[in-house]
């Protein structure tokens, strides 16, 4: 367990009035803007203070350490649901979580049409829990996918930080409610952006090998461990990372300052792991995105691939990542 302020927990929670003066759980309603409406979850604990998004499947908004912003954000924000298109309405943030039937491009199959990385960042959760333990602050929340006559995936997801340690624990279990069986898909695209991310910034993979996925990617696929100096224009690129099979890795991103980020996944579940980059002079962004299909094409090509795995009725899947600010 780590220290908060120069002190142990346990030395802490002694020396504070109550846990309030160490950590907290805020609940909120943003009343302004194009997000008007919509549930804001603030935790704050030691250094690190994280919004989370119910109305986005608890998915993650700005993290800051320190007071300094982890995350990328978008110009759109978090729109109320119901924003048309994918690209008017992807805020960015720590994390937005695709799936839970497709990621990729939009494409059909058998379960329907899937828009473009999936429906779960429209999906509202349904906040179970939201407390402060005596050495983590906790969330917990039920997001459910469904369709008359077709799929239903639950997905309940832990958040859990605990204090002093900078560490974000996203832990997902997947079940299926239908009578059915049905194949998930499902990728974590954190997002990371500046300070963190400019010229210089590193990434070290645990990958084999990192294959660009066209033409763009290609162009700079000499360099894809290091971030570019931003330009006007600069389109996007993504890579595919070939990880080893059925073991715990981590991947991390390192700025020139020393901050960075751990990202630590288990390739038994989670067997791929794509990378998104833009270096451009309106916002530089660079995507880590573990995922449990080696293709970022969508479903169908998915499908196609064999690359689906069944999910039997009442049987269940665990995720998750583990998400460490590090420090030179």
């Amino acid at each position: 367990m780590g220290e908060l302020y120069g002190r142990s927990i346990d030395e802490a929670r002694r020396r504070a009035g109550s846990m309030a003066q160490i950590a907290t759980v805020e609940q909120s309603l943003r009343t302004d803007g194009p997000d008007a409406g919509t549930r804001r979850l603030r935790i704050v604990a030691g250094d690190l203070d994280v919004e989370l998004l119910p109305d986005r499947g608890l998915d993650f908004g700005q993290v800051r350490h320190r007071g300094v912003p982890l995350a990328w954000v978008s110009p759109t924000g978090w729109p109320r649901p119901g924003v048309s298109g994918f690209g008017a309405a992807f805020g960015g943030g720590l994390v937005t979580t695709c799936g839970l039937l497709s990621f990729g491009p939009p494409s059909s199959d058998a379960e329907g049409d899937h828009p473009q990385h999936g429906r779960y960042s429209g999906l509202a959760a349904s906040v179970r829990r939201a407390e402060v333990e005596d050495d983590a602050v906790v969330v917990e929340a039920t997001v459910v996918e469904a369709t008359v006559l077709g799929a239903h995936l639950e997905l309940r997801r832990r958040v859990r930080v605990p204090l002093g340690d900078a560490r974000i624990e996203v832990r997902d279990e997947i079940v299926n409610r239908g009578p059915r069986p049905v194949e998930p898909m499902v990728l974590y695209h954190v997002n990371l952006g500046w300070p963190l991310v400019d010229s210089g910034t590193t990434l070290h993979s645990p990958a084999v090998r990192a294959q660009p996925r066209d033409a763009a990617a290609e162009a700079g696929a000499a360099t894809w461990a290091e971030f570019p100096a931003p330009v006007a224009d600069y389109p996007e690129q993504v890579f595919r990372h070939e990880l080893p099979t059925d073991r715990r890795v981590s991947a991390e991103v390192v700025a020139t300052s020393g901050l960075g980020i751990r990202l630590s996944f288990d390739t038994a579940v989670l067997p791929a792991m794509f990378q998104w980059r833009v270096a451009q002079d309106d916002g530089l962004v660079l995507g880590v995105e573990p995922a449990t299909a080696a293709t970022i094409l969508g479903r169908a090509d998915a499908r196609d691939a064999g690359l689906l795995r069944a999910l039997a009725p009442g049987a269940s899947w665990e995720l998750g990542l583990d998400i460490d600010v590090i420090r030179d």
